[in-house]
């Protein structure tokens, strides 16, 4: 049975939406999952998962500190234009050992997932297939409404100047620069089989290597590999503080 929490809620909040980073397959790992499969490298993508450590200390890049902040007038305004009630939601399958968080979902909805984008140069939705097909797969969702959204400021020859600002967002702005595609379940059926069976295999690999007394010593080994890596990495950042 899949669960929502909405996590712009506290409330509503607990810790299984940002425990256990290192088990669940989230949606955006998707596109790399499938291409280290058919490179042969999902073993190291498996010994990284095991192994990841957050070395981002809560301080987001200058691109995700934009993305964030523009979803969340994007999704005000997408709710006003077409009545919906889409909020920032996370859902939990352990059966499948996937973990989604989604940008908004609304069960009454037409389209009851919703997923925004920003992007540079020409718009590319097939890239997003794989995730949103995820999040429909794995809660029985039959549609998502993508809204995509251009960051480019164009001079008068079309050539971009630069990226639009958070401040310039205005319903204005967005009702130009907005584009909405409906995705379809059923349009997505062979993809949708593909990422069932591809993830079904690497949760296998994924147990036998995390449960594998055999394998314990490189785990751990490569956990200290990683640790030391990223602190030999942060001692040289600091020194130019």
């Amino acid at each position: 049975m899949v669960k929502w929490i909405y996590t712009d809620s506290p409330e509503e909040q607990n810790e299984s939406v940002t425990s256990k980073r290192n088990f669940y397959i989230g949606g955006s790992e998707l596109n790399k999952i499938f291409e280290d499969f058919y490179k042969g490298d999902i073993i190291q993508n498996i010994f990284e998962k095991l192994c990841y450590i957050d070395t981002s200390h809560g301080v987001q890049p200058d691109w995700a500190t934009f993305g964030h902040q523009a979803e969340e007038i994007i999704r005000d305004y997408v709710n006003r234009k077409f009545g919906r009630n889409y909020r920032p939601a996370v859902s939990i399958n352990e059966a499948k050992q996937s973990r989604t968080n989604v940008d908004g979902y609304d069960k009454n909805a037409e389209e009851p997932l919703w997923e925004c984008k920003t992007y540079s140069g020409k718009e590319n939705i097939e890239k997003y297939m794989k995730q949103i097909t995820y999040y429909m797969l794995r809660n029985n969702l039959d549609s998502c409404l993508l809204t995509t959204l251009s960051k480019d400021v164009l001079d008068k020859k079309g050539k971009k100047i630069r990226n639009i600002t958070i401040e310039e967002l205005t319903d204005e702005e967005l009702e130009k620069r907005l584009k909405f595609h409906v995705i379809k379940f059923e349009d997505m059926k062979k993809l949708a089989e593909q990422i069932d069976n591809i993830t079904e295999e690497y949760s296998k690999l994924y147990n036998y290597i995390a449960n594998s007394h055999l394998m314990k010593k490189y785990i751990d080994d490569y956990k200290a590999m990683m640790f030391t890596q990223n602190s030999m990495v942060e001692t040289f950042m600091d020194s130019f503080k």
